[in-house]
């Protein structure tokens, strides 16, 4: 039942943001059943999210009911990220996910520094106002892409990057001109931050990163587990703008032999991007986009 809705600022005033305990879970899986039709992904990531010591997971508490909960996830010393932020549709449009948002930032200043980022989608008019409002500065937009795998007799040419080559591959992605195109940011799964060694070694050690055509480009890889069909994603591409188009066509081609059955990008949202993505024949997969928002404090 929909709670009446109280003057905003005697709801504020009972609202009690706190870090979450196992304890909440039975209400938090209630909450993200209200989220998304019953699609949302907290309840596969609340237990990983509870176990999380250099973060912060919290709860906003009214009365005796959890009424949202948001995550500040740390990705290196100076680079944090902000996901998960919920407010049961009980609760909307009082504030909360402002409150909970604050809260977030003041445990980020506690626990760290540098920059914090977040990503909503473009319909999201009510948080894009939270973000300008607490000092985020919009830095990038990313929409999603994808094509059907086209498989062909001859196998396109990609080969896993070795242990050994990390340090050529992440200086032959740090020059990449691709790189300004997507705000200087990479994918790392649904969080987007500045390239480091750090996070291509990851891939490296996931066997998930691949020269293309004999150095003329790099591409990490993932499978998109939240697809409905069998899917590989790019997380990470490296190449000359003229030679995207190729890329893309390769990769196509390269997840039709890995037996999956569409090839996707969540790609900068940036002419030559989208002219090789059209050129290659994928289409928006989305009816809106992603915004990437940042806040800095040094």
């Amino acid at each position: 039942m929909k709670v009446p809705p109280p003057n905003s600022s005697s709801a504020l005033a009972q609202l009690v943001c706190r870090a979450a305990l196992p304890l909440d879970t039975p209400q938090v899986l209630e909450l993200a059943r209200h989220i998304w039709n019953g699609h949302d992904y907290i309840p596969f990531v609340w237990q990983e999210w509870l176990a999380d010591a250099e973060g912060c997971l919290a709860v906003a508490e009214y009365g005796n009911r959890i009424a949202g909960l948001g995550k500040l996830t740390r990705l290196a010393e100076d680079e944090w990220w902000l996901e998960g932020l919920r407010v049961h549709p009980d609760f909307e449009g009082r504030g909360f996910a402002t409150h909970i948002h604050r809260y977030l930032m003041e445990r980020w200043r506690s626990l760290g520094k540098g920059v914090v980022r977040l990503a909503t989608a473009s319909k999201r008019l009510a948080v894009h106002r939270i973000c300008e409002k607490l000092g985020f500065q919009k830095v990038g937009e990313f929409g999603a892409y994808e094509i059907q795998a086209q498989s062909e007799e001859q196998m396109p040419d990609f080969r896993l990057v070795a242990g050994e080559e990390l340090d050529t591959a992440f200086a032959f992605a740090s020059q990449s001109p691709l790189l300004p195109l997507g705000s200087h940011l990479i994918d790392l799964g649904w969080q987007w931050a500045k390239p480091r060694p750090a996070y291509l070694q990851r891939y490296v050690a996931a066997s998930q990163a691949y020269w293309w055509r004999e150095r003329a480009g790099l591409l990490c890889v993932a499978e998109d587990e939240e697809a409905e069909v069998k899917s590989l994603l790019i997380r990470w591409v490296v190449c000359a703008p003229q030679a995207l188009e190729g890329l893309l066509v390769d990769f196509a081609r390269w997840a039709a032999r890995n037996d999956y059955q569409k090839a996707a990008w969540i790609a900068p949202l940036h002419a030559p991007i989208l002219t090789a993505l059209t050129a290659a024949g994928y289409q928006a997969a989305w009816d809106f986009s992603l915004y990437i928002f940042e806040f800095a404090e040094m």
